[in-house]
């Protein structure tokens, strides 16, 4: 778990506050916190996992902040963060989800899941499927429950972007 710290977040490890661990349907022990920042680690070892490695690196909205300031003041990007796991990892780590929530609060939206949805349509994307699909609301009242799906039907890495307003986070169906 350090290594996550150290190698790919590049900051000091003694500046996160260490936890146990509750994440659900997982066997983390350990959670190292710092603002919105949370990395889960030091795994039960198990039959499939004898050395009880594994990390899950976890960021709300702020913690992408954070994140995004760190890496802006060292003039990189998430694009970096990335490489740096595949130069650290190789093949060895995956991502499993990335919730896009948008809470764009300006005036004039940077962008919209409007135009979201006609980009995934016209397939302007890249990601690890070319399957997606678009959820409305069922209540005429509430535009809400706009989310937009990228996955292939059975795929363990889903991208779902949608409208963020009053905490409400729609579900898969």
């Amino acid at each position: 778990m350090p290594i996550v710290i150290r190698h790919i977040l590049q900051l000091p490890v003694d500046i996160f506050t260490v936890f146990p661990a509750h994440v659900k349907y997982k066997s983390y022990r350990s959670k190292y916190e710092i603002g919105s920042i949370t990395v889960n680690g030091n795994e039960k070892p198990t039959e499939d996992n004898p050395q009880g490695l594994g990390s899950y690196l976890e960021l709300s909205g702020m913690g992408c902040d954070e994140i995004f300031r760190i890496l802006d003041m060292h003039n990189e990007t998430f694009g970096d963060l990335f490489k740096r796991c595949e130069r650290w990892f190789s093949t060895d780590f995956h991502f499993t989800r990335l919730d896009v929530a948008i809470d764009d609060k300006n005036e004039t939206p940077y962008f919209t899941i409007e135009q979201i949805k006609r980009k995934t349509e016209k397939e302007e994307y890249i990601a690890n499927s070319n399957t997606h699909r678009f959820n409305s609301s069922k209540c005429q009242k509430l535009d809400l429950a706009n989310t937009i799906y990228i996955s292939a039907g059975k795929s363990d890495m889903i991208y779902r972007l949608f409208k963020n307003e009053n905490s409400f986070r729609p579900q898969p169906p």
